[in-house]
């Protein structure tokens, strides 16, 4: 879900945290957000992100969309997940993040909206730090 200029209040539900999973493993290679999994589900096949054999599993589920946005960003990190630079098109091999859920370090978001963002990104980066896992969340 890309809103480049804030319009989705930070407390709207009914979004989902997913990563795109290759072949059983137990990392990903892509983390996004959206408020409809059949539909991003299907635009992923569509781009050659999501190749058969391969899973979209939601990772957090219901959630607010501040509360996804911090999450994502929080995944994307811990998983490395982004790879891809903007303007190289999605292939077999090119298929990871091409952006950052949000920027860390945003001067020109509201308050507000910036430290929600990041309050629940850094609560989700610890937790995964410290259950130190490998692979999808347990």
């Amino acid at each position: 879900m890309w809103d480049p200029l804030g319009l989705v209040n930070e407390l709207t539900q009914g979004y989902s945290v997913y990563g795109l999973f290759e072949n059983n493993k137990t990392k990903p290679h892509y983390i996004g957000i959206t408020n409809n999994i059949p539909i991003r589900e299907n635009q992923h096949i569509k781009s050659g992100r999501l190749p058969k054999n391969s899973k979209l599993i939601p990772l957090d589920s219901n959630i607010n969309y501040g509360n996804a946005r911090g999450y994502e960003q929080a995944y994307i990190e811990y998983y490395g997940t982004k790879t891809v630079r903007r303007g190289e098109n999605i292939s077999g091999a090119n298929k990871g993040n091409k952006n950052n859920s949000f920027s860390t370090e945003n001067k020109t978001r509201n308050i507000k909206r910036q430290n929600h963002f990041m309050n629940v990104y850094n609560e989700k980066l610890q937790t995964l730090s410290s259950q130190n896992i490998n692979g999808r969340k347990c």
